[in-house]
């Protein structure tokens, strides 16, 4: 479709979406994964469908485990009708990494919208949306669930559409911790592992240091399988500017030792982010006319983990969601204990001892 063809495609299925905007590490991609897989007729997504379209999008090699799933619970809810140019709010993932901002994303029109996807999709090497699978879903009635992490101008174009903003409340430092350990210190163990994401950043960051130089800092964590390297540890080292270090003035050890510190202990004294009261009367606060224009509504995490909102939206099972996320949530657990992140004080809220039972 040319600009002008997805403009009007925009406009007339724009009332077919649902948003799901979530903080992170209130794990959001988990959640719409279970909606999308577990609703039933009354429902039910066409995420599913379009699952079966062979679009460009979908044969990314590296598309549905890009987190390793298993190590970190960290999951990639995908979107093949708009290749995540919504979700990702036009920043492509090295934008994303790099927290590139200056992207345009305001839209007053639909045009100016389409506008936007298309040079998104561009910029990630596609040469064009699935004209075949945007016809099938103009042609059905199913609503399409997209996964985001923030309310964007745009979004007041879809003044038919559903809307949720879901906020962590209590929860806050605990799921920033998480979100935090999930992407940052995300660990590879093997030798290859090590050495394959070392390669691929690399490559990606166009670091103009020879592979062979990187890999001779890192050895003497190469080979030892106890020893994890971390997905934070070789950003710096591909972008040590960026960050303002000076890792060559930095042993390995010392490097990965003073990462993890930062990520982990500041997410885990008392008195983190005291303003917390702010970000849960955000939008009421700051943007108290999105609410009405944007048609959103606001939810609490806590009724989302219990399993109460997704009974009243959708009539899924509230029992089986909540036993759901605390299977999510053990996960969790699981993996900052892997880590080595001290169990969080009790003045700060976790889900295991507020929502449900859980000594680990």
């Amino acid at each position: 479709m040319n600009e002008k063809q997805l403009a009007n495609w925009l406009e007339v299925n724009h009332h077919k979406f649902v948003f799901y905007s979530y903080a992170g590490g209130t794990g959001g991609e988990f959640i719409c994964t279970y909606l999308t897989e577990h609703c039933d007729e009354h429902c039910d997504f066409y995420n599913k469908d379009a699952l079966k379209y062979a679009t460009p999008y979908l044969k990314k090699p590296d598309l549905y485990d890009p987190y390793n799933t298993k190590v970190t619970n960290r999951y990639n809810f995908v979107d093949p009708l708009l290749y995540s140019a919504l979700s990702h709010g036009f920043r492509t993932g090295e934008d994303l990494v790099q927290d590139v901002t200056e992207v345009n994303i305001e839209a007053d029109t639909f045009k100016e919208l389409a506008k936007s996807i298309i040079a998104y999709i561009k910029r990630e090497g596609y040469s064009s949306l699935d004209t075949d699978l945007l016809n099938a879903f103009a042609k059905q009635d199913k609503k399409y669930l997209i996964r985001l992490h923030r309310i964007l101008p745009y979004m007041k174009l879809f003044d038919k559409s559903k809307i949720y903003v879901v906020k962590a409340d209590r929860f806050y430092q605990y799921t920033s911790l998480l979100v935090e350990t999930k992407s940052l210190l995300a660990p590879v163990y093997t030798y290859n592992d090590k050495v394959n994401l070392l390669r691929i950043s690399h490559r990606y960051y166009k670091n103009e240091k020879p592979l062979e130089e990187h890999m001779s800092y890192l050895e003497p964590i190469l080979d030892n399988e106890n020893v994890p390297l971390y997905e934070y540890t070789v950003q710096v080292i591909m972008n040590p500017e960026t960050f303002s270090i000076d890792v060559s003035s930095l042993t390995i050890w010392t490097l990965q030792k003073m990462l993890w510190q930062f990520i982990a202990y500041r997410h885990l004294a008392d008195k983190y982010r005291t303003d917390i009261n702010e970000m849960v009367s955000y939008l009421e606060t700051y943007h108290s006319e999105w609410v009405k224009d944007f048609n959103i509504n606001l939810v609490k995490f806590e009724d989302v983990f219990l399993g109460t909102w997704a009974n009243e939206e959708f009539g899924i099972s509230k029992e089986d969601f909540y036993n759901t996320m605390i299977r999510w949530d053990q996960r969790n657990m699981l993996y900052l204990k892997r880590l080595g992140i001290p169990k969080p004080p009790r003045t700060i809220k976790r889900l295991n001892q507020e929502l449900y039972s859980d000594d680990s």
